[in-house]
């Protein structure tokens, strides 16, 4: 169900822009996130909606919003990449001034044996998303300003969705061998 609520609003997108074109379906795609969040609030227990769920909401909003208003592009391209590099720059300030671990905060939130990662591995987890994020940023608009609208709106919804979880699955992978390696130790 979570996952539903989380990527509900890519349906009604896609399926706007095959119809209208762009400006049209960022329209859509705000109406779809304010009823995502909505949904999401009142549905209520855990699956309110996460502080990432609202940056990203609200990024949608501001920039679908220059979108519409001044019919351009461009704005709507920029959010991702915007999204991901806060999400660098919020990681790097919790490294840099609380020396704290978010990503392995957020894990330790979600089942219990994640809170048994080694320190190293945490630290680690936390600067190869906060790099993972920066390049996926990057990429998103070397994609933007290189190739068709089309090719970016399916990079932007298939690509860039996918590559985030392969990556995380990737993490998960390793976080569970070098439980395994301080379980065996």
């Amino acid at each position: 169900m979570q996952v539903f609520l989380d990527f509900f609003f890519l349906v009604p997108f896609l399926a706007a822009y095959l119809v209208w074109g762009l400006i049209p379906a960022v329209w859509v795609l705000m109406g779809a996130v304010i009823l995502q969040v909505a949904a999401q609030w009142l549905i209520g227990g855990s699956y309110k909606p996460k502080p990432i769920t609202l940056a990203s909401a609200g990024l949608v909003l501001v920039f679908g919003t220059l979108t519409v208003v001044l019919k351009d592009p461009v704005f709507i391209k920029w959010k991702p990449t915007v999204l991901y590099w806060a999400m660098s720059v919020a990681l790097l300030g919790a490294r840099l001034w609380k020396r704290k671990g978010v990503i392995h905060a957020i894990l330790a939130s979600q089942a219990e044996g994640f809170s048994a990662v080694p320190a190293r591995t945490a630290s680690a987890l936390d600067w190869a998303w906060l790099m993972f994020f920066i390049v996926v940023g990057a990429l998103n608009i070397w994609v933007a300003y290189s190739f068709s609208e089309a090719t970016w709106v399916y990079f932007k919804l298939f690509g860039l969705t996918s590559l985030t979880l392969v990556f995380g699955l990737l993490q998960g992978i390793w976080i569970v061998r070098s439980m395994k390696t301080v379980q065996g130790e």
